[in-house]
């Protein structure tokens, strides 16, 4: 009598097992995606005052925001060229869409307070109303900033690799969102859906910023390192390439490729001095607000600082 191949037998039981292991994970995800969307409307998922706002390490530890000044051309990242930012501590964020910058972040974080707030994935606000908790010039420019905003949040994507995620996860800022013309007639931006991954964001990992702070704070450099303080118990040292890498400010162009070495050296190293000038001026605004005791820039680019205890 003939023998069975007993080679293919271990690999259709593996197979087995290993669509039996991802189906279990699919529905373990599942049951934890409705927990965290049934804790967000009680009201239990993202805890903290009016004078705060919440945001997820790893997005207040990269460069997704990134602190570059509004007013430069933003880069549009697409899916087979995306922004890909390292997370200061482990992980990365792949982004696709308009470059975000720190005022997106102010207007994204505002919006997921008033979810909170509401205990609702959808939330309803004027866009004047809107505009004096940002602390933005009751204007028409600023009216069009923000609805801009709001298209820039809506119609990026990202990838978010973590050590909480044992994979990459996709999500979305904002679900969708309805706008009228009429300064007092209500907006509507759906931020959450519990179908997506967004949720799992503020699942015990966030980080809670002063929200006055930040709005005194120069926007740019010194905001950006306002959060990613506020995302360390104790805040420990960093060099100065580190947090330059962190909040996207450019350290290397795709025009140095073009020069010899010695060229390529000597422009890094003048860019370094000037970030090193612009971070320290970001830490001079941020002692001047009360926000850091104290910080030192030593002469090697090591960045350290005693943040004040309120």
């Amino acid at each position: 009598m003939k023998s069975p191949n007993t080679s293919q037998v271990p690999a259709k039981l593996d197979e087995d097992i290993q669509s039996r292991i991802d189906k279990a994970r699919k529905s373990a995800r599942a049951r934890k995606r409705e927990e965290l969307a049934d804790r967000h409307a009680q009201g239990q998922l993202a805890l903290w005052p009016e004078s705060e706002r919440g945001i997820p390490n790893e997005l207040v530890r990269c460069a997704v925001f990134s602190a570059k000044n509004r007013k430069e051309r933003r880069e549009v990242y697409r899916a087979n060229a995306p922004l890909i930012v390292p997370v200061i501590g482990g992980g990365e964020v792949v982004y696709i869409g308009e470059e975000l910058r720190q005022d997106d972040e102010t207007v994204w974080m505002q919006l997921v307070h008033l979810a909170k707030e509401a205990r609702s994935e959808s939330v309803s606000f004027t866009p004047y109303s809107f505009l004096k908790a940002v602390k933005w010039p009751i204007k028409g420019t600023s009216y069009t900033r923000l609805l801009t905003s709001i298209r820039r949040l809506a119609t990026s994507g990202l990838e978010v690799y973590s050590s909480r995620f044992d994979k990459g996860v996709s999500t979305k800022l904002i679900a969708k969102y309805e706008y009228s013309k009429g300064a007092d007639t209500p907006w509507k931006v759906q931020v959450f859906n519990k179908d997506d991954e967004l949720l799992f964001l503020f699942d015990k990992l966030y980080s809670r910023l002063d929200w006055e702070t930040r709005l005194t704070l120069p926007e740019g450099v010194s905001t950006w390192l306002h959060g990613f303080f506020s995302s360390h118990r104790e805040p420990f040292d960093h060099k100065i390439e580190t947090l330059a890498v962190g909040a996207g400010l450019t350290l290397e162009s795709e025009e140095d490729a073009q020069l010899d070495e010695a060229a390529r050296t000597a422009k890094r190293k003048a860019r370094l001095r000037e970030i090193k000038r612009i971070i320290t001026k970001a830490l001079e605004a941020l002692q001047e607000a009360g926000f850091l005791k104290s910080f030192e820039v030593t002469r090697s680019g090591l960045v350290r600082v005693v943040r004040a205890h309120r």
